[in-house]
């Protein structure tokens, strides 16, 4: 059994959350207090998806399981929900206004990608299923030294891609960036799970990933004083230091704490679906001008590092809870 995976798929999921209840604190005024809280919380957080995506390629690529099967069973559990989700909300985020209900403008922002800013991480990874021969054959028929080769390769060009796009705004096209960068973290999960890497390799991995760490928020602090407001090119999944970062926890938690796991890690394990899925609608519910005018909680009034622990609980409780209830209606438990 694979302990550690657990314990990355509910760190990750846990990471996911902070970014998400950060975010309007890096939306604030460039070096205030607020703002460096926000900065320290979400750029230290940015391996939490490519974790996923490792995870995923960790979990699925060496096994002998069919394209057939994958397009049968895997692609469904990942299509259902998005579906549902991508409708609920287009309603949700009309609640206030539902005579602009538009069925052709819900259909509009589902091809877009542009219904809920966390459901971009379900197209991507229906794009790697559908993919998965390509990585098989590569994975089945190359040499390791092969893969690895491609992953610096990916690592490189990705990189770079993102760093010329966000600091020269430079526009790329043809999405030939993000296909071999996410590509890269799922063929990534699936090396370091099958690879042992000597001490002095992984301490190093450390080192650039402590480093990496401190140039995402520094370098962060640095680019949005320049533009005199935050500038992301650190915090992107595909930039220069989120990637080291994300090999480096991979391996720590591989290495050090492939253990059992206490109930609670894997109760936050096995509903990490769900609780990606519906803790944004939890979010806007808590900052909303309602819950605010009733607490006097927010990003703007309250201190913020008790608003990240508040919102981190809250948010976290009732994902839990929500998500445990779905999954006990017959109806409605293939959605979480």
């Amino acid at each position: 059994m694979i302990l550690y995976a657990t314990k990355l798929r509910a760190f990750a999921i846990l990471a996911v959350l902070l970014i998400h209840i950060s975010t309007p604190l890096v939306r604030q005024e460039v070096g205030s207090f607020e703002w460096w809280v926000g900065n320290v919380v979400d750029g230290s957080m940015r391996w939490a998806v490519p974790i996923f995506i490792m995870l995923s390629g960790m979990l699925l690529l060496g096994r002998g399981e069919s394209q057939l099967n994958v397009v049968k069973k895997r692609v469904p559990r990942l299509l259902i929900p998005l579906l549902f989700w991508s409708l609920l909300y287009s309603l949700w985020d009309i609640r206030y206004d539902l005579e602009t209900f538009s069925v052709q403008q819900i259909l509009t922002d589902f091809y877009q990608n542009d219904v809920k800013y966390h459901l971009w991480y379900l197209y991507t990874l229906l794009g790697l299923y559908l993919a998965m021969p390509l990585f098989k054959t590569f994975i089945q028929h190359g040499r390791k030294s092969d893969l690895l080769y491609f992953i610096l390769l990916d690592y490189i060009i990705s990189a770079t891609f993102e760093v010329l796009s966000s600091l020269l705004d430079i526009r790329l096209g043809n999405g030939f960036g993000y296909f071999l960068g996410y590509g890269g973290y799922f063929l990534l999960g699936y090396y370091l799970a099958n690879t042992s890497l000597n001490k002095k390799t992984t301490n190093l991995i450390h080192l650039l990933g402590s480093a990496a760490l401190l140039v995402t928020i520094i370098g962060t602090w640095f680019f949005s004083a320049e533009q005199g407001s935050l500038n992301q090119v650190f915090y992107k999944y595909l930039s220069l230091t989120t990637p080291i970062v994300s090999v480096s926890v991979f391996l720590l938690i591989k290495d050090l704490w492939n253990t059992e796991n206490s109930r609670l890690t894997t109760v936050i394990a096995n509903y990490s679906f769900g609780i990606y899925l519906i803790h944004p609608m939890i979010l806007d519910v808590l900052r909303g001008e309602e819950f605010i005018q009733l607490t006097g909680i927010s990003d703007v009034t309250t201190h913020p590092m008790i608003y990240v622990t508040f919102m981190f609980i809250v948010v976290l409780t009732f994902s839990i809870l929500s998500t445990f209830i779905l999954s006990k209606i017959p109806l409605l438990k293939k959605f979480v």
